[in-house]
């Protein structure tokens, strides 16, 4: 199974990623904004228009991600993602592509709300860390309502960085859970 945990910059994708993985043996995490920065500092892509988060927008990211987390979804229960996707056409691209490769594929939404998130952001006190978050903001709340329709939705506004692991664990048992219609 492969967990898109979508949101965006600042939600806590990273970090319920990484707990997750401690918790769950057969957990691994896939870090697709590898790839992104490959592209960006090969031959030919190296511009001004490929800033932080535009490669995104490259057809070669979006089949190369593919490749790469099939790969790793091997001998990996969960594949989780952890990567902010705000543009629609080019999640459903990628989701759909590694499932018709076989795989089982969920996407969560990790939601917050503006308030929320500016609040988390100033009271992160890593360096340089909070100016892009802000900025990718607005692009959030505008594709958020697009996003919800994708999967699941964890509200993660009055929740601790583990409650929110808690709420995507309980959402992966359910998903391995069989269908019982």
């Amino acid at each position: 199974m492969i967990v898109w945990l979508n949101g965006p910059s600042g939600v806590g994708k990273a970090t319920v990623t990484a707990e997750l993985c401690r918790r769950e043996p057969r957990a691994r995490a896939f870090d697709a904004e590898r790839i992104g920065w490959v592209l960006r500092h090969t031959a030919g892509l190296v511009r001004p228009a490929v800033r932080h988060g535009d490669y995104r927008d490259l057809p070669a990211w979006r089949a190369a991600t593919v490749v790469a987390a099939a790969r790793q979804a091997r001998g990996a229960d969960p594949l989780l993602v952890p990567l902010t996707m705000l543009r629609r056409g080019h999640l459903e691209e990628i989701l759909g592509a590694l499932r018709d490769r076989g795989h089982e594929v969920r996407h969560v939404l990790l939601d917050v709300s503006a308030p929320a998130l500016v609040e988390r952001v100033e009271a992160d006190d890593g360096a340089g860390s909070g100016g892009w978050r802000l900025e990718d903001l607005g692009r959030y709340l505008t594709a958020r309502r697009d996003l919800y329709s994708l999967g699941e939705v964890v509200d993660t506004d009055d929740l601790l960085a583990g409650e929110v692991a808690d709420e995507v664990q309980e959402l992966i048992q359910k998903f391995r859970q069989p269908d019982t219609h």
